[in-house]
């Protein structure tokens, strides 16, 4: 056999001279196409995940977080003067705690740092997903940028940006298993859920999920008593033995349960309810929807009947709860990108690819050298000027009744000297607080039975709302302060 006939065999047909050994290895070492689509995600991750820590759910969070440094985990709420001495599971006591000690140790930075961090991994993974199942770098990228720009809008400080992350990892674990991660799935499972539960309770979609693959699975010809899927059930019955292992025992892994018990009032706030579709995250997840229909439509390989099931759970969850869009398009991201999938491109080495990465690199560092320049909080949204005048006035520790979200807030700056009627702890408070928060919110003229009920004496409302006006009127409230943000009314 000649030398030509040996180069076509191995796939190849040799340069008219031969390259020397370093050479040869340095075009190996050089990265491909996707290796800079990969940074460029990496990037856009962490430029979305950094941003000023202004969530009002954080703010509490973040003071729980102290609380735990200080005493351990609270079992009875210590903010309201409605529920204080009520049971309070702190179900994301690991994140909190994990942002007090970067607060203390590095300041706010490290949490926006970490926020970073987060993004950054989710853009990453989410990418690598996508063509690790399509093979094809560009379309690749485009599903991913498909499936995080619904998910991208919910990125916010608060304990669910990790348990996004920690979703990304399950997914892997089911659809690519070739992976480590998906043949060692005994291995990874537990640690990652019991780690999931201990930061956020989005860990039960997690098991959602798996049930929901098995079933799939099941339903295509593999019973999850055999091989892979065998390995999967039981590393996901041992992730949820795992989940006990935390400082509130069952209580903790029940409270997902005891949320749905309140469906009837959570539908009634903005991230518990369905999506509208005339909102930036309804338009956005509606066009995740056109591409999800449309790679069903051209498919170049028809999805199994386990794909069909994700899909739909997936959808309905994202339809259930607005919240639920942060984890639902990467739940179909994978599908997608699989019926789409053609033959395998090899990645082309890159000349230039080491240029670009260090032009990417330099300017990822000046922008975030920008960033750490502002302020870390951003309070824009919060009656910072309105709680000053609460206490020059001396009116601190009096009974307070202000919006849930600006409650976080007043936690955040004030507590433990002034306490709040209500903040949005939704599955701690009683029922019957809740009702009458959302009643006057809704129906200022309620608003004398309640301040007389919990006898309240301090309000701060934002302007122009109609329970702002109707204290206006009412000639036993008076008006001590206002701004074009809020309004301080008293007893007189």
């Amino acid at each position: 056999m000649g030398i030509r006939e040996q180069t076509e065999r191995k796939g190849h047909l040799g340069p008219p001279f031969r390259a020397s050994g370093a050479g040869r290895r340095a075009r190996r070492s050089l990265p491909g196409m996707a290796g800079l689509f990969s940074l460029l995600f990496l990037v856009v991750g962490w430029m979305l995940g950094f941003a000023r820590l202004n969530d009002n759910s954080f703010l509490v969070h973040l003071s729980t977080g102290h609380w735990i440094l200080d005493h351990w985990v609270p079992r009875e709420d210590i903010y309201s003067y409605t529920a204080h001495g009520d049971p309070w599971v702190a179900h994301s006591w690991l994140a909190e705690a994990v942002y007090a000690l970067l607060d203390r140790s590095a300041g706010p930075r490290g949490i926006q740092l970490l926020g970073a961090a987060t993004g950054a991994l989710i853009a990453l993974l989410a990418y690598r997903l996508a063509y690790r199942v399509q093979g094809e770098r560009g379309a690749s990228a485009i599903l991913a940028v498909a499936a995080l720009a619904p998910a991208a809008w919910l990125w916010t400080e608060r304990p669910l940006f990790p348990g996004v992350l920690a979703m990304l990892a399950l997914i892997w674990i089911a659809e690519v298993p070739d992976s480590r991660a998906g043949r060692e799935s005994l291995l990874f499972l537990p640690p990652l859920m019991c780690v999931w539960a201990n930061v956020h309770g989005s860990f039960m979609l997690g098991f959602a999920y798996v049930l929901v693959h098995l079933a799939g699975r099941w339903l295509d010809g593999s019973p999850p008593w055999r091989g892979r899927e065998l390995r999967l059930a039981q590393g996901a019955a041992l992730g949820f033995a795992a989940c006990f292992v935390n400082p509130y025992g069952p209580a903790l892994v029940l409270f997902p349960f005891g949320l749905l018990g309140r469906e009837h009032i959570l539908v009634r706030l903005v991230e518990w309810a369905s999506p509208e579709f005339d909102t930036p995250v309804g338009i956005v997840f509606a066009l995740w929807i056109v591409v999800v229909m449309a790679a069903l439509v051209f498919a170049r390989n028809p999805p199994s009947r386990r794909d069909m099931l994700l899909l739909t759970f997936s959808l309905v969850i994202a339809l259930w709860a607005m919240r639920n869009i942060a984890v639902a398009p990467l739940m179909g991201l994978p599908i997608v990108a699989r019926v789409l999938a053609g033959e395998r491109r090899p990645d082309e080495r890159n000349r230039m690819a080491p240029v670009l990465a260090a032009v990417a690199v330099l300017v990822v560092a000046q922008w975030t050298a920008g960033r750490l320049a502002r302020p870390a909080y951003d309070y824009d949204g919060y009656p910072v000027a309105a709680m000053r005048a609460v206490e020059a006035r001396g009116l601190l520790g009096h009974r307070l009744f202000t919006t849930d979200e600006w409650a976080g807030y007043v936690i955040h700056a004030y507590w433990p000297r002034q306490k709040v009627f209500l903040d949005d702890r939704y599955d701690m408070y009683p029922t019957s607080v809740i009702e009458d928060y959302l009643a006057v919110r809704e129906q200022p003229a309620k608003w004398r039975h309640l301040a007389d009920r919990y006898r309240i004496d301090v309000v701060v409302w934002p302007t122009g709302r109609p329970l702002a006006r109707t204290l206006h009127e009412d000639p036993d409230w008076r008006r001590v302060h206002g701004d074009r943000q809020a309004t301080v009314f008293t007893r007189r």
